[in-house]
């Protein structure tokens, strides 16, 4: 894994991280204003993921059954894991949960990466809330899967046709149907874009060092300054500023610029198991808060924020090197620091 893509990873899992503290804030009490473009974390994470399949797959033939093989051992122990405990918690500890209510075709589907309605909030999301951009990259992966099949001259333009058709079919033919809509929805022209980006790394001309880091300035800068985004054109407003953030960063690792710190690699390395637990870290240390401390203690909101923020993500740490890395070295077989090196 590219050191400058470990950081990048690094940095949208806590920027998720600190999206979602802001609901614990709402139950403080706190309603004012909270950075909401920190979401866009999660559009880094698509481009990321749209340029490593790319790169980690051209030039490979009857790839496909390994491929999935490859993505499932990555993805699915650790979510089920997650998923399951939070069904526990719904069915035999419910005031431990206060986002979820048990209802069996959301839980199945949870587990079978399918969109579904959320029994308590008018969204479409799964058991384990984040894992609603999972839903995303299982079937980015089902869909790369197949275009694997084709020669490689072939497999850019079939996906960008394939995915093009899909968002085309939702504007043309708007439903109400859980399925259409988020399948046909303008986040996934994203993964285009992260493909797009990875055709440039192979085949385009390197880029100046101060090119690289004006890419990432203005698009960090502008990511962020966009608070707010619709769903329709968050592909945009949001996709292509991460899409400039992953080019720069990708630049300096070309022009050897890239420093490396093993501190933020880990935490690249640990990034996914951040973005699974960070909401039962949030929660639980939510709860705690509100029964120990007062509501009036000054600062009290600042400190809970920064605190909070810390655990959920030192809980994602201890979950990726106490639970992530031993499954994937028992489901790979592989030694511990062959697993550290391949985390896509």
């Amino acid at each position: 894994m590219l050191d400058s893509l470990q950081y990048l990873r690094a940095i949208a899992s806590i920027m998720v991280v600190c999206f979602h503290v802001h609901v614990q804030l709402e139950r403080m009490d706190y309603h004012g204003w909270w950075p909401a473009s920190l979401a866009s974390g999660v559009d880094l994470f698509f481009i990321i993921s749209g340029f490593l399949m790319l790169v980690t797959t051209t030039n490979r033939t009857g790839y496909t059954l390994t491929f999935y093989q490859k993505r499932l051992v990555r993805i699915v122990p650790l979510y089920w894991i997650i998923t399951s405990l939070f069904v526990f918690l719904m069915l035999f500890v419910p005031s431990a949960v206060q986002s979820g209510r048990p209802e069996l075709w959301h839980i199945i589907a949870s587990y079978l990466f399918l969109p579904a309605q959320h029994p308590v909030f008018p969204t479409i999301e799964p058991v384990v809330i984040p894992g609603w951009t999972l839903n995303y990259e299982m079937f980015f992966y089902l869909v790369w899967g197949l275009v694997l099949l084709l020669p490689d001259r072939m497999r850019v333009a079939t996906i960008i046709a394939l995915f093009a058709a899909l968002v085309l079919l939702g504007a043309a033919l708007p439903s109400r149907n859980v399925m259409l809509t988020f399948y046909t929805s303008t986040i996934i022209i994203e993964f285009i874009f992260g493909v797009m980006v990875g055709i440039w790394y192979l085949q385009g001309r390197a880029l100046p060092v101060a090119a690289g880091w004006a890419l990432i300035g203005v698009g960090f800068a502008v990511m962020l300054g966009i608070n707010e985004v619709a769903l329709q054109t968050r592909f945009l407003l949001w996709g292509i500023p991460a899409a400039m953030i992953v080019v720069g960063a990708l630049a300096l690792e070309k022009a050897g610029a890239v420093r490396k710190y093993p501190f933020f690699v880990m935490l690249g390395d640990a990034s996914y198991s951040i973005y699974i637990v960070h909401g039962i870290a949030l929660s639980a240390a939510g709860q705690i808060w509100r029964k120990v401390v007062p509501a009036d203690l000054p600062g009290g909101i600042a400190v809970f924020t920064v605190g909070a923020i810390i655990a959920a993500v030192a809980a994602g740490v201890v979950v990726h090197f106490t639970i992530e890395r031993p499954l994937l070295r028992l489901m790979s077989r592989r030694p511990p620091a062959q697993v550290a090196a391949n985390l896509p």
